[in-house]
């Protein structure tokens, strides 16, 4: 008996939330993440294939709040018995602009707050070590989606992570372009 009003609970309470949904969105999208890296003077790019899980709500047809999720995947490098490498995962905040330029295509651009973690590993002949790093930084992308129709739209987007971990005069940027699908309520 409990259980049945609880659902009741929740089905009251959500109703009114899934007659508000329109302009809200969730996606997922999948790429290639680069990573630069600055240690002590040596310095090297890797990228990798990574993944994201967002959501958004378009307030109107043009302005917007996105959160999501990104794995920008491991980076390594390795060579003459040692190895570095790097794990950056993030969470970000933005503000979105969006463009329409006709009844499919848009352009769009987010501005906000990324915090990343980041594991970063290294290890030499005789040596190794590892760390972790918590980061807030600015987050930026841009990009173009096409609709498919009502709900259903493709996007292609860049978004930059800025510095993800910095120690010193050692750093890491991120960035991150990557295709997928949105899906509209």
């Amino acid at each position: 008996m409990k259980k049945t009003i609880f659902i009741a609970m929740i089905a009251a309470l959500a109703a009114p939330l899934a007659a508000q949904a329109e302009g809200a969105y969730i996606g997922g999208n999948v790429g290639r993440a680069e990573q630069k890296v600055n240690v002590e003077g040596y310095s090297f790019k890797e990228s990798t294939t990574a993944w994201k899980l967002y959501g958004g709500y378009n307030y109107t047809q043009n302005f917007g709040v996105e959160a999501g999720f990104a794995d920008l995947r491991e980076a390594e490098k390795s060579g003459n018995g040692a190895r570095i490498a790097s794990e950056p995962k993030s969470i970000y905040l933005a503000a979105t602009g969006t463009l329409p330029l006709n009844e499919q295509f848009a352009l769009f651009g987010k501005v906000g707050v990324a915090t990343t973690h980041v594991k970063v590993t290294g290890s030499a002949p005789g040596f190794s070590a590892s760390g972790s790093d918590n980061r807030t930084s600015p987050y930026i992308g841009v990009g173009a989606s096409f609709a498919l129709n009502k709900n259903v739209s493709f996007v292609a987007e860049y978004e930059n992570f800025g510095k993800i971990a910095k120690d010193g005069g050692s750093h890491i940027k991120a960035d991150f372009v990557s295709a997928g699908v949105r899906y509209a309520f």
